[in-house]
C-alpha cells in the first residue's frame, strides 16, 4: 500500500535523468537568477535535506531512468503527441454537438444547467484525479480517465432524453478532466521552467490542425440532424482508447523496467510492505484512501457548489429558485473542514503562497467572465449570422476562447508564441499583463457585436484578441503557479488551480443560464407575442435550428441581442479585476529547475551516464548500514 515516506533528496543523485539533481540551498521565492545554478553540484557534507513525497512521485522520477537520451525519451514524447491529436480532434467537434443534442431534445435553454453540473464534476474531481497520480502513479490515472472518458460517449450517443445527455456529460467530463490533467503533469514532470510553457504550447498546437479539418468532420456525418450528432459521439469511443495506447503501453513498460532495475527500491523504501500492512482488510484500505484524498472534503465541496450554482440556471422552475442557503452553509463547513480538521486536506496550507492565490484570482475571474459570455455565445451567433455548418464550426474553433476545458486554435496559437516570449525572456509577469489588457479590448468588441455591429470582422477580431489576451494569460498561471511549489506539491497545485477556475467557469454559466432562462423568453414575448403564439415562441426558445428559421427573423435577431447585452456588458467588468491580481504575482526567473523554489535541475542523461551512476548508487546502498 503506498504511502507518505521521507525521501533524501541528494545533490548528486542518480534518480532523475530527466529532473536529477536537487540542491540542499532552497531559493527564496524571489528573483535570484538560478540559470546560475550548475548542472551537477558537489554534495554537502551534512546531512541531506528530507521532504515528504508520495510513492507516485518518486515513481515518475525513477521512471524516467529508463528512458535517457536518444528514441526512447522521444517516443515517449511522440506517443503523447498522439494523445494530443486526438484530444484535440475530440473537443474540437464534440463541442459544435452538444447544442444539436440539446436542441433535439427541445431542450436547448438547459445547456447552461449541464455546464454548470460539468464545471463542477471537473473542478471536484481534479483533487482527487492528482492524488490518484501522485499515489500509484501517472499511468493508472490515464486509465481511469480514458476509461470513464469512453463510458460518458456511449450513454451520450445512445441517449433517449436530455437527464441521459447531461448523466453521460458528467460521466465524460470525469474522464475527459483525468486525460487532460495527467498529460499536463507528465510534461511537467519532464520539462524545466524555461521550456515549460513552450512545451506546453506545444502539445496544445493539434487544435490548429483539428479546427480546420472539424468542420468537414460535422457537416460529413450532419451534425444538425436528428441523429447525426449521435455519431460524432460514438466515433471517439473507439478512438480515444486506441490512440491512448501507445502511450499507456510505454509508460506501464517504463515502470515495470524501473521495478526491475532496482530504481524504486534506490529511491525509496516505500515499495517495501510491512507485515501489518499486508494485514489491511479491503474495508481498511477505503477508509485509508478515502481519508487521505480528503473525500469528505471533496464531497461537501461539490455538494456546497451544487446547491448555489444549479439554482441560478434552474430558478423558473426549481422550488425557491436562488434562495437556497444550504449551499453557502456547506461551503462555510467545507472551509472549516479544510483549515481545522481535515488530516489530509485537498488544499493544503503549505502551497497557499502569494503567487499561486494571486494565479488561483486571476484564472477564477477569467473563467467566471468568459464562461458568462461563452455559454450562450455560440448559440447568438448561430442565430444572428447567416454562416453554413461549416463556416459556423471554423469559426467556433478558430477563435472562440476556453470552454468546457476546450482549447482553440487561437488560444494555442498565442500560447506557443508566449511560451517562446517565456523561453527567452525567462519572466512571465509582463507578458500575462499585457494578454488581460489585450483581453479586455477583446471582450470589448464583444459588447459592440451586441450592440448591432455584428460584421464578421468585429466578431473575428474580437475573438482573436480574448485568444491572445486568454493565451498569454493562461500560459502565466501556469507556469506560475507550479514555478512556486516543490515537485511534491505539484499536481497538487496544479489541480487546484483548475479546480477554482473550473468554480469560476460554473458560476459564470449558472449566472449567464440565469439571466438568459430569465431574459430570452422575455424578449420573445416582447417582440413576437404580436405575431406569434405561445408555443411557436416557446418553440423558439427552446432550440436555435428553429430560432434561426423563424420569422420575422429581424425580430427574432432583436430578442437575442437585448438578451446578450444583459450578459456582456458584465463579462466585460469583471475583466478589468484579473489585473489587480495580476500586479501582485512574484516575477520568477524562469531557469533550467523543475521549479522556483527548489535547486532541482533538469536535464537528459545518456545510457553509459545513467548505467554508472546506478552502479555507483548500488554500492553506496550496500556500503550503508540498514
Amino acid at each position: 500500500m503506498p504511502r507518505h515516506f521521507k525521501a533524501p533528496i541528494l545533490a548528486d543523485s542518480t534518480l532523475w535523468p530527466i529532473l536529477p539533481v536537487l540542491s540542499p540551498a532552497m531559493s527564496s521565492g524571489h528573483d535570484e537568477k538560478q540559470a546560475a545554478l550548475p548542472i551537477d553540484i558537489t554534495p554537502p557534507s551534512k546531512d541531506p535535506v528530507v521532504v515528504d513525497q508520495d510513492d507516485g512521485v518518486t515513481r515518475i522520477e525513477a521512471l524516467y531512468l529508463v528512458f535517457s537520451k536518444g528514441w526512447k525519451i522521444w517516443m515517449l514524447y511522440g506517443s503523447l503527441g498522439l494523445i494530443a491529436f486526438v484530444y484535440a480532434l475530440s473537443q474540437s467537434t464534440t463541442y459544435t454537438y452538444e447544442n444539436y443534442a440539446a436542441s433535439s431534445f427541445s431542450s436547448h435553454a438547459l445547456i447552461g444547467a449541464i455546464g454548470v453540473a460539468t464545471s463542477i464534476i471537473g473542478g471536484v474531481s481534479k483533487p482527487f484525479i492528482a492524488k490518484i497520480s501522485d499515489l500509484s502513479g501517472r499511468p493508472s490515472a490515464l486509465v481511469m480517465g480514458v476509461s470513464l472518458y469512453a463510458l460518458g460517449y456511449i450513454i451520450v450517443a445512445a441517449s433517449s432524453t436530455i437527464s441521459a445527455v447531461a448523466a453521460g456529460q458528467v460521466i465524460y467530463t470525469m474522464g475527459n478532466t483525468g486525460i487532460d490533467l495527467v498529460l499536463g503533469i507528465i510534461i511537467s514532470d519532464i520539462t524545466s521552467l524555461q521550456w515549460r510553457g513552450l512545451v506546453q504550447g506545444l502539445f496544445s498546437m493539434p487544435f490548429v490542425v483539428t479546427a480546420f479539418i472539424a468542420g468537414d468532420i460535422t457537416t460529413g456525418i450532419s451534425a444538425n440532424t436528428l441523429n447525426g450528432w449521435r455519431w460524432g459521439y460514438g466515433m471517439f469511443v473507439i478512438l480515444v482508447p486506441v490512440c491512448l495506447a501507445p502511450s499507456l503501453f510505454i509508460l506501464f513498460w517504463a515502470d515495470r523496467k524501473a521495478k526491475r532495475i532496482g530504481v524504486l527500491s534506490l529511491a525509496a523504501s516505500s515499495h517495501r510492505q510491512t507485515a501489518e500492512e499486508k494485514k489491511q482488510t479491503f474495508l481498511h484500505l477505503i477508509l485509508y484512501y478515502w481519508r487521505l484524498m480528503d473525500g469528505f472534503g471533496l464531497l461537501l465541496l461539490g455538494t456546497a457548489f451544487t446547491l448555489i450554482l444549479l439554482p441560478f440556471t434552474l430558478y423558473t422552475a426549481a422550488h425557491n429558485g436562488w434562495k437556497n442557503l444550504v449551499g453557502g452553509v456547506l461551503l462555510v463547513l467545507f472551509c472549516a473542514w479544510e483549515f481545522r480538521i481535515a488530516g489530509h486536506p485537498i488544499m493544503p496550507r503549505r502551497v497557499m503562497n502569494k503567487t499561486f492565490l494571486c494565479c488561483v484570482a486571476i484564472d477564477f475571474l477569467y473563467y467566471l467572465s468568459g464562461y458568462i459570455t461563452l455559454t450562450y455565445f455560440t448559440s447568438w451567433v448561430y442565430v444572428v449570422k447567416d454562416w453554413n455548418l461549416k463556416n459556423y464550426t471554423y469559426f467556433t474553433n478558430v477563435c472562440i476562447a476556453i470552454h468546457s476545458l476546450r482549447l482553440t486554435v487561437g488560444l494555442c496559437f498565442f500560447a506557443l508564441i508566449g511560451g517562446l516570449i517565456q523561453r527567452y525572456t525567462h519572466r512571465y509577469k509582463w507578458i500575462q499583463l499585457a494578454g488581460l489588457s489585450i483581453r479586455i479590448i477583446g471582450q470589448g468588441l464583444v459588447f459592440l457585436a451586441a450592440n448591432g455591429n455584428q460584421s464578421d470582422a468585429v466578431l473575428i477580431m474580437s475573438q482573436i484578441l480574448t485568444s491572445l489576451g486568454g493565451a498569454f494569460s493562461v500560459i502565466g498561471s501556469q507556469v506560475a503557479t507550479q514555478a512556486s511549489v516543490p515537485h511534491q506539491d505539484m499536481a497538487l497545485a496544479i489541480s487546484l488551480l483548475s479546480l477554482w477556475t473550473s468554480v469560476g467557469g460554473g458560476i459564470g454559466s449558472a449566472v449567464a443560464a440565469a439571466i438568459w432562462n430569465d431574459q430570452l423568453p422575455k424578449n420573445l414575448v416582447k417582440y413576437l407575442g404580436s405575431s406569434l403564439n405561445s408555443t411557436e415562441i416557446a418553440q423558439i426558445y427552446g432550440s436555435i435550428v428553429v430560432a434561426r428559421e423563424a420569422q420575422p427573423r429581424d425580430l427574432v435577431i432583436r430578442a437575442y441581442n437585448d438578451t446578450a447585452r444583459n450578459l456582456y456588458l458584465p463579462a466585460l467588468i469583471l475583466s478589468f479585476l484579473s489585473l489587480i491580481a495580476g500586479c501582485l504575482t512574484t516575477n520568477f526567473y524562469l531557469g533550467n529547475t523543475q521549479n522556483a523554489v527548489e535547486s532541482k535541475v533538469v536535464r537528459l542523461r545518456t545510457s553509459t551516464e545513467i548505467e554508472q551512476e546506478l552502479r555507483e548508487k548500488q554500492q553506496q546502498a550496500t556500503r550503508t548500514p540498514a
